[in-house]
């Protein structure tokens, strides 16, 4: 049994004659009726009651039509959808993204549903060692962290971020601020468990300029870090990109040290198969060069 028969005498079981269905088929009438006795003979019994010029259902044709007819619907319904998969116009993208990029993510998962809306999108707000992790554990497909070398990744850089001091305008902080002078200052901290690696760059820019800070909170959110720094509980860094999001009461300062930056990055496994990847880092390149 093949499915051209089955599909053969579907059409036969709504015309009930052989003539005119070969004729709808563009096949002659006697290889329609090797192709419905060939689907008889595997079957073990009649589909149809012949006559001279028509035919009828017998009951086991009745039940196979009604079977038969849902089976080729839902495999019609299957290539199709595998088609689409294939040429990335649906499937579903597992994406991991972090406080660096809560604008260019989410602008180009609107592109991509805009152009594929059958695209399913998912979406874990993550450092980049969990995203990493996840990465190679299959469990992201694409993910945007600090651009490092790792052999099993690709990688696409797609901005630069840098470290900023933020502070309370209450406490009336001067525009211009040597990271230095803060050695004194409590510092309000994203924590080592929510970003090991944003955390650790605080640590080591901070050494760098001559001091440990004495820190006073670690919290796990950029929010939270502006909301205690406003109330203020201290002074603190975060990712210059974060600044364009507006936050009332607090206060910016540039930090001029070339060891302030970072290249954020795409990142997916390579060799990973999933045609929606392209698809996405097209739509991501066509906003990075606007």
């Amino acid at each position: 049994m093949n499915l051209n028969e089955v599909r053969s005498f579907l059409v036969l079981a709504k015309q009930l004659h052989f003539g005119r269905t070969a004729r709808l088929l563009h096949m002659s009438q006697p290889a329609l009726t090797k192709q419905i006795r060939r689907l008889e003979e595997e079957l073990g019994g009649a589909l149809l009651v012949r006559a001279t010029r028509v035919a009828q259902l017998s009951s086991l044709g009745r039940d196979f039509f009604e079977r038969a007819r849902v089976l080729v619907r839902d495999w019609d319904q299957l290539i199709a959808r595998s088609q689409r998969m294939a040429h990335g116009e649906s499937g579903h993208l597992r994406l991991g993204f972090g406080f660096h990029t809560f604008e260019i993510v989410p602008r180009a998962i609107v592109r991509l549903r805009r152009k594929l809306p059958d695209v399913e999108v998912s979406l874990q707000d993550m450092s980049t060692s969990e995203q990493v992790e996840g990465l190679l554990g299959d469990k992201l497909d694409l993910g945007f962290i600090r651009l490092t070398a790792i052999k099993r990744l690709m990688t696409l850089p797609l901005m630069q971020d840098r470290m900023i001091i933020v502070t309370s305008r209450s406490q009336g902080f001067p525009s211009a601020i040597k990271l230095a002078s803060l050695c004194e200052h409590p510092f309000v901290l994203i924590s080592h468990e929510r970003s090991p690696t944003f955390h650790g760059h605080v640590l080591e820019l901070c050494g760098k300029h001559g001091f440990n800070p004495r820190v006073v909170q670690e919290v796990p959110e950029i929010t939270t870090v502006l909301a205690l720094v406003r109330a203020g509980l201290g002074v603190s860094m975060i990712p210059a990109s974060f600044s364009n999001n507006r936050f009332e009461g607090i206060h910016t300062h540039p930090i001029s040290d070339r060891a302030a930056e970072w290249t954020v990055a795409a990142a997916w496994r390579k060799g990973d198969s999933n045609p929606l990847i392209p698809r996405f880092l097209d739509l991501l390149k066509t906003k990075s060069s606007e």
